[in-house]
């Protein structure tokens, strides 16, 4: 929803990472030498540098966190990665050290890691169409490891981000952990009282917004004892799979890459915040194709998750009522925020009334 105009100063703001920062933090770790560093412009939320060295052929990749989610963002990617290692041949990075103190001797959090091989699969997109049998050739491979997610990784009983220590600890908004779905969902939407009562750009729906939290805490709520806490990615799309692209019918997943947002979440989650593109496709037989690929996997999908619509608007009603990429903009008079807050508002309105309808 959000629009081309509208300028973000995101988390990366104001941060930065020199080559020399860098072969002293490879020197001290690796005991190696840079002869490559290079920026690589693909997150929103971190900054990320491949680099070569001299003694060996294996290449690296270092992320750098943004400004925000104070140490919860990397431990929960670092501990994602062991476990993806422990417990699952899932292509992952292998944390080589990181530390998420800022108060190192880099003022940063960081994590380096093993550079995976392969295309970032929204580059190969973005320049040639995929085969249906190229997609499907993928699909597989992704269900597979979706299916190594919920079924191989051991389960919690909470919903939240990993911690290092083993426990489920708050998402990354420090929210949680919560020990139900009805908790997960209201706590959310309680939460956005805080964005709606401070920040600016939410005046002209403010008042609005409040009371649809008020209308929405009233409402009784069924029971989601059926819906499984799984290990979930976050933000599983094109953008963060790796491919390799030798046989362009029968492609195959190589790498699956930027794990910040993993964490043990109810399994209609994962189709809220991932498999954009797959939903997306112009071939609408291409996301029926991957229900069934991961049905085979007895996964839980759409299909088969109970009272999934009422799941979904759940999830419009809370991501609406103060939209982030809302919260931070260099620009908030644009006359484009006027036209999405109101859209918001009109998304609220008719979802908590749908959901009344529903419940009521």
């Amino acid at each position: 929803m959000s629009s081309p105009l509208l300028e973000l100063k995101g988390p990366r703001y104001g941060i930065s990472f020199t080559r020399e920062q860098a072969e002293s933090l490879i020197r001290t770790h690796l005991h190696e030498t840079i002869t490559s560093f290079e920026c690589v412009d693909i997150g929103y939320n971190n900054l990320v540098f491949f680099i070569k060295t001299t003694e060996n052929r294996q290449e690296y990749a270092l992320k750098i966190g943004g400004q925000d989610w104070i140490r919860i963002k990397t431990e929960a990617e670092v501990r994602a990665l062991q476990l993806l290692h422990e417990y699952t041949t899932i292509p992952a990075p292998k944390v080589l050290a990181y530390s998420s103190d800022r108060n190192n001797e880099f003022g940063v959090e960081w994590i380096l890691m093993t550079r995976l091989p392969g295309e970032n699969l929204s580059d190969v997109c973005s320049r040639q169409t995929l085969s249906t049998n190229a997609k499907k050739a993928l699909i597989r491979d992704l269900a597979d490891y979706v299916a190594q997610m919920h079924f191989k990784v051991p389960r919690h009983n909470q919903i939240g981000a990993f911690t290092l220590d083993g426990p489920i600890g708050t998402d990354l908004n420090k929210l949680g952990p919560w020990s139900t779905y009805e908790q997960f969902i209201r706590t959310r939407a309680q939460s956005e009282r805080s964005a709606l009562n401070t920040n600016p750009v939410f005046a002209p729906i403010k008042d609005a917004m409040l009371d649809a939290i008020e209308r929405f805490e009233r409402l009784p709520f069924p029971s989601f004892n059926h819906l499984p806490f799984v290990f979930s990615h976050g933000d599983l799309d094109f953008h963060n799979i790796l491919v390799c692209m030798d046989d362009p019918d029968s492609p195959r997943i190589t790498g699956i890459v930027d794990w910040e947002w993993a964490g043990s979440f109810p399994c209609s989650e994962e189709y809220f915040t991932s498999y954009n593109n797959i939903k997306n496709d112009s071939d609408k037989d291409i996301q029926e194709f991957f229900f069934d690929e991961l049905e085979k996997r007895n996964v839980l999908t759409p299909r088969t998750i109970q009272r999934f619509s009422l799941l979904k608007k759940f999830d419009q009603l809370v991501t609406n009522l103060a939209s982030w990429y809302l919260t931070n903009l260099s620009n908030p008079d644009d006359p484009a925020v006027s036209k999405i807050l109101q859209e918001c508002h009109s998304t609220v309105q008719s979802t908590l009334e749908e959901i009344q309808n529903e419940l009521l």
